[in-house]
């Protein structure tokens, strides 16, 4: 399993950027080897060393809090959407960013898979299978992710709500988007 460099550079920069040894605990020296490397944008890298960085902050400065997750994946989204990946914000029409997730996903995941069911004109659920259920902010990242790309879609009112949890022992982990 990999991670493309360019959602991988952020952890990074915030893992280097503290002196005092704090993720020390949740890094491999394979990990160690890994961050003092140079990171490219378009290069994957083990998804091992980004899910213990991701676990690491979500511990350290996130407090295991699935709102400081949940916009960590609106930043990531902001930020790719309104440049490389604008192509897929289409105004007026959130269904279409959401149909077309799956494709957006491959391009920072080399795993896990997703279906879609439209419920509605305004409503989705979406069910993700084989995402780590260890690495749980991963999750709230997404769903932050798909509810920034809703918004910039024009949505409003934007919920997404879990229906299911891998990590809570779910074969999947299911949301249900909604919005006007």
């Amino acid at each position: 399993m990999k991670v493309k460099g360019s959602i991988f550079i952020n952890l990074i920069k915030v893992i280097k950027s503290d002196k005092s040894g704090i993720f020390d605990k949740y890094l491999t020296a394979q990990d160690r080897g890994i961050i003092n490397q140079k990171i490219y944008a378009s290069f994957w890298y083990p998804y091992e060393t980004y899910k213990n960085c991701l676990n690491a902050i979500y511990d350290v400065y996130g407090k295991k809090n699935p709102s400081a997750a949940k916009e960590w994946g609106r930043t990531g989204c902001k930020q790719a959407m309104t440049n490389m990946y604008s192509a897929f914000i289409s105004d007026g029409d959130p269904m279409s960013f959401i149909n077309s997730y799956g494709m957006i996903h491959k391009n920072f995941y080399d795993f896990g898979e997703l279906e879609v069911i439209e419920e509605g004109k305004n409503q989705a659920v979406l069910k993700f299978t084989g995402l780590d259920a260890q690495c749980v902010p991963i999750f709230y990242m997404l769903q932050g992710w798909l509810e920034e790309g809703i918004a910039l879609c024009g949505a409003q009112n934007i919920k997404g709500v879990f229906l299911t949890k891998s990590w809570e022992g779910h074969p999947e982990t299911s949301m249900r988007f909604t919005w006007v």
